[in-house]
C-alpha cells in the first residue's frame, strides 16, 4: 500500500494544546484538551488525546516545539480519529489549514533543521 502524505513527518512528542473553535463546541462538552502529539510533519499533526475529535471539526491547536522550544498556533481540521485505548485516549490526524508564513518558517527549521548531525 503506498502512503499519500507529501510531507515528511517526524515521530516525536511535543506538547499541544488543542482547543474547540466557535460552532464545533458541544453544550456541556470540554473545549480545551491537552495532548502530545506523535508525529509531526510542515501539513499537520498526529496527536493522542484524551477528546474523541469529530471528523471536520476545526480547532485551534497551540504546540510547543520539543527540540527548539519555539511555540507556533496553527488552525487545523480534524481529519481522521480512532480509539486507543478503552475509549479513553484517542488518537487524530490533523491537518494544518490556516499556519502564518513564520509558524511554517519554524515548523520548517524545526523538522528539517535537526536532520544535519
Amino acid at each position: 500500500m503506498r502512503d499519500r502524505r507529501r510531507e515528511v513527518r517526524v515521530p516525536e512528542e511535543n506538547k499541544v494544546v488543542v482547543s474547540l473553535m466557535t460552532g464545533e463546541v458541544r453544550p456541556g462538552a470540554a473545549t480545551v484538551f491537552y495532548s502530545l502529539t506523535r508525529d509531526i510533519s510542515v501539513g499537520g499533526v498526529r496527536i493522542l488525546t484524551s477528546a474523541r475529535l469529530e471528523p471536520g471539526a476545526r480547532v485551534l491547536l497551540d504546540l510547543t516545539l520539543g527540540r527548539s522550544r519555539k511555540r507556533i498556533r496553527a488552525v487545523a481540521e480534524v481529519r481522521w480519529t480512532r480509539e486507543v485505548y478503552d475509549g479513553e485516549v484517542f488518537e487524530a490526524g490533523l491537518q494544518f489549514t490556516v499556519l502564518d508564513p513564520d509558524a511554517e518558517l519554524a515548523l520548517m527549521d524545526h523538522i528539517f533543521g535537526g536532520r544535519n548531525g
